[in-house]
């Protein structure tokens, strides 16, 4: 070792040892200081928000309360009153439900025969299949309702037809499949 270092002329001495510092001071800033400046840098920004938290005199309890209350409106939206219900009671809820809608729609609600569908992923199939009567924006409405009503649910069929074919403006049949899902662990 001891030749080869008085072969070495001294400048290539001083590079190797002026590299080895540079590596040195290179691993030592990436993995001791940067982690600490960068935590640092977290804990200010940390204590920004909680300091701006603390000045606004929102207390934490209004803040959850109000986005619980956010939290159960879109469950509300997507699944409709249904969620809570037991598997032997939803029937009954919905054909209830549809009920309503037709009254408030000037529909004639001429049956609902319930059924269940098949399991499509984690959820199973509730199936409803429904027969109406009434206008055309009728119908339209009664649709839109029922989305906006029973949550979350799909019209699989769908067929209308005119009852009378010789009337000019006649009343309309629509038969009508729809799905409800439900978790499986909730079925």
């Amino acid at each position: 070792m001891e030749k080869l270092i008085n072969s070495l002329e001294p400048r290539t001495i001083m590079l190797v040892m002026l590299a080895s510092v540079l590596l040195i001071s290179a691993a030592l800033f990436s993995y001791v200081i940067w982690p600490e400046i960068k935590d640092y840098r977290d804990s200010v920004k940390t204590r920004t928000v909680l300091t701006r938290v603390d000045e606004s005199n929102v207390t934490l309890d209004v803040e959850l309360a109000s986005l619980g209350s956010e939290v159960a409106s879109l469950q509300q939206q997507l699944l409709g009153d249904t969620a809570s219900l037991p598997e032997n009671q939803l029937e009954a809820f919905i054909i209830g439900r549809l009920q309503g809608i037709s009254w408030r729609n000037d529909i004639q609600l001429l049956s609902v025969k319930p059924g269940r569908g098949g399991r499509v992923h984690i959820f199973q199939e509730m199936l409803f299949d429904v027969e109406i009567s009434g206008d055309y924006f009728d119908l339209f409405n009664w649709l839109q309702e029922m989305g906006e009503e029973l949550g979350f649910v799909v019209v699989k069929h769908f067929t209308i037809r005119p009852l009378d074919q010789k009337d000019t403006n006649p009343r309309l049949t629509a038969k009508l499949t729809i799905v409800s899902y439900r978790e499986e662990s909730d079925a």
